[in-house]
């Protein structure tokens, strides 16, 4: 009980220090010696103790005097391990922050947690979100996601791995294929009207990759090829315009 009361008075002690020693004017804040989510704050010589919501941290380098609670990926808690107990919801671990889909085999969805409201989110094609980063990055460089289950592809053993990245076909898509990066496959897809050509490794027109002659009904290709040509077009005329206009430009200085 005597070191309780003790230990309680050293606290009031250190508080009302620092409340005697807040500087009078502009916001400063100072971390808690234990927890990562608390800190003080000296607004205009005015002191309080602060918590940040559940799932963010208190990041000390802030000294602009901006909110200084942010997500775990942009603060160091070295020293200040302890937090507040998690507020959890449906899909949430925490009220704030973001988190991924519980399921590695479906590894592009990911959660944004606002106040415990889960928002879902889906990384692009071929991307797998990573609770390290709150980024999408390939399948194989997120701790969340198998990338092989997730992509439904197994990359071969290398029969020379001097070749570097080798393309393989996707099972499932005419216009999906893989690099293999050691063993594990990133998805690629090829632009739209073209698919992938196993013979030569690369893109192609689809009548020259076979098995893949019908993937656009032949008015869609059409289509498809007509935008791609008056986009072209227009590029063209576009540079022409401004190689044109150098070159009055270049006239008028003499």
């Amino acid at each position: 009980m005597r070191s309780a009361i003790l230990l309680t008075l050293a606290g009031c002690a250190a508080t009302a220090l620092a409340q005697q020693s807040c500087p009078a004017e502009d916001t400063h804040y100072y971390a808690d010696g234990d927890y990562c989510d608390r800190y003080s704050e000296c607004r205009e010589g005015v002191y309080s103790e602060q918590q940040c919501p559940d799932g963010l941290l208190f990041n000390d380098q802030i000294t602009n005097g901006r909110y200084p609670c942010e997500y775990p990926t942009m603060v160091d808690c070295s020293g200040r391990t302890k937090t507040q107990p998690a507020q959890s919801t449906r899909n949430c671990p925490n009220a704030w922050g973001y988190f991924s889909s519980g399921d590695s085999s479906e590894c592009q969805y990911f959660f944004n947690c606002v106040d415990g409201k889960d928002h879902l989110f889906t990384c692009p094609e071929g991307l797998a979100f990573s609770s390290h980063t709150y980024r999408c990055e390939w399948p194989d460089q997120s701790p969340d996601c198998d990338a092989e289950e997730y992509l439904g592809f197994s990359c071969p053993a290398p029969s020379d791995p001097g070749l570097g990245f080798v393309p393989y076909a996707s099972p499932r898509d005419c216009r999906q294929f893989f690099l293999c990066v050691g063993t594990s496959p990133r998805l690629q897809v090829c632009d739209i009207g073209r698919v992938f050509n196993p013979e030569i490794g690369a893109c192609d027109e689809p009548e020259n990759s076979s098995g893949c002659e019908n993937y656009y009904p032949a008015d869609e290709l059409a289509a498809i090829r007509e935008r791609k040509a008056a986009a072209a077009k227009a590029a063209e005329d576009r540079k022409q315009r401004l190689e044109a206009k150098k070159e009055e430009l270049a006239a008028r200085r003499g």
